[in-house]
C-alpha cells in the first residue's frame, strides 16, 4: 500500500508540473494587455518601469523560469498585476475559507441526504417511492445550479421573505447559497447510489447472509450500506477540491466574497498572475484529493487494500 501511495504521490508531481507549464504558456499567449488598466496615460518610461517590475519585459521562458523558482523555494503564487500589492496567497488566504464554509456545508447536505435517498429508492426498487425519487434527481440534474438560485432568490427571498438575496457574514446569509449548490449534487448522489445498492444487492454474499437468517436491518448496516459507498468516496474527494472552484456563479449571484467570485473577476480583469495561482491552487487540491480517494478505497472496501498489496 505504501508503494502505491508513493507513486500515486509521484504522478500527482508530474501532473501539476505539466498543469502549471501548460497554464502558464496559455495564459502569457492570451491576447490583451494585462498591464493596459494600470499605466493608463503614463508616458512611456513610467510604462516600462511597471512592465519590469512584474517581469514582462523579459522573455516569456524566462519568466517561467523565475516564476517556477519563486514557486517552488517560497511558495510565492505572484503578485497581482491589477491590485498592487496583494498577491495570489493573500486572496487564498483571506477568501478560501468563505468558499471551503459554504462547500463544506453543502456536501455534508449533499452525502447525508443523497445516501440516504439512493438507499430507500434501491431498497423500493419499482415502488410508488423509488419512481418519484428518480423522476426528481432527473429534474435536478438537468436544471443547472444558477437556475435552482434564481429560483430561490425569487420565491423564498422576494416573495416570502424567509431569507435574504444575497451578503454574508451571518448564519441567514448560507441557506440560499448552501440550498442552490447542494440541489444538484443530492440528485447525483442518490442517483449513484441508487446503482450501486442495487449492483450490490444482487451479489452471493448478501444472498448468503439473508440464507442465514440475518436481519434486513444488519444486512443493509453491515453488508449493502458499506459496499455501495464506494462510488460516493469516489465522488467525494474531488467534490471537496471543488467547492473553491465549483461554485463561480454561485458566489456571484449571492455576491458572496470567496474564491470563486475573485477568480471570475481576475480573467474579466485579465490578471494573469492571479488566475494563474488560483488555477495552481484548485488544481493542487483536486489531485491531493484524487490521492486521498485511492487511500479511503482501502478503508471502505479491504478487498481493493488485499488487490492493491498484491499488485
Amino acid at each position: 500500500m505504501s508503494r502505491f501511495i508513493l507513486k500515486r504521490i509521484c504522478y500527482a508531481i508530474i501532473t501539476l508540473f505539466l498543469i502549471i507549464t501548460a497554464t502558464f504558456f496559455l495564459i502569457a499567449g492570451a491576447p490583451g494587455d494585462p498591464i493596459a488598466a494600470k499605466v493608463g496615460q503614463m508616458p512611456e518610461q513610467a510604462q516600462a518601469i511597471i512592465k519590469a517590475k512584474y517581469g514582462l519585459d523579459k522573455p516569456v521562458f524566462e519568466r517561467y523560469i523565475i516564476y517556477m523558482k519563486n514557486l517552488l523555494t517560497t511558495g510565492d503564487f505572484g503578485e497581482s498585476i491589477i491590485y498592487t500589492g496583494k498577491s495570489a496567497n493573500d486572496v487564498i488566504k483571506d477568501n478560501a475559507w468563505v468558499s471551503a464554509r459554504i462547500g463544506v456545508v453543502a456536501i455534508a447536505f449533499q452525502v447525508t441526504i443523497g445516501v440516504c435517498l439512493g438507499l430507500v429508492s434501491a431498497l423500493n426498487r419499482g415502488k410508488l417511492g423509488d419512481h418519484i425519487i428518480r423522476v426528481c434527481v432527473v429534474l435536478a440534474i438537468c436544471v443547472p445550479s444558477f437556475v435552482f438560485a434564481a429560483l430561490l432568490q425569487y420565491f423564498v427571498a422576494f416573495k416570502w421573505k424567509l431569507a435574504p438575496v444575497f451578503g454574508w457574514g451571518e448564519l441567514k446569509h448560507f441557506i440560499l447559497p448552501v440550498a442552490a449548490y447542494a440541489i444538484g449534487g443530492i440528485a447525483s448522489y442518490t442517483k449513484y447510489m441508487r446503482s450501486s445498492t442495487l449492483s450490490v444487492i444482487s451479489e452471493d454474499y448478501i444472498i448468503t447472509a439473508k440464507a442465514k437468517g440475518c436481519k434486513k436491518g444488519r444486512v443493509v448496516k453491515k453488508h449493502i450500506l458499506r459496499n455501495s459507498m464506494i462510488p460516493i468516496v469516489t465522488m467525494t474527494g474531488p467534490a471537496i477540491a471543488g467547492i473553491f472552484a465549483g461554485s463561480f456563479i454561485l458566489e456571484k449571484m449571492f455576491a458572496i466574497p470567496g474564491l470563486g467570485a475573485y477568480y471570475v473577476k481576475s480573467v474579466s480583469d485579465n490578471d494573469y498572475t492571479m488566475i494563474l495561482g488560483l488555477t495552481i491552487f484548485f488544481a493542487m487540491l483536486y489531485v491531493g484529493a484524487l490521492i486521498v480517494v485511492d487511500i479511503l478505497y482501502g478503508l471502505v472496501d479491504p478487498r481493493i487494500r488485499v488487490a492493491k498489496s498484491e499488485n
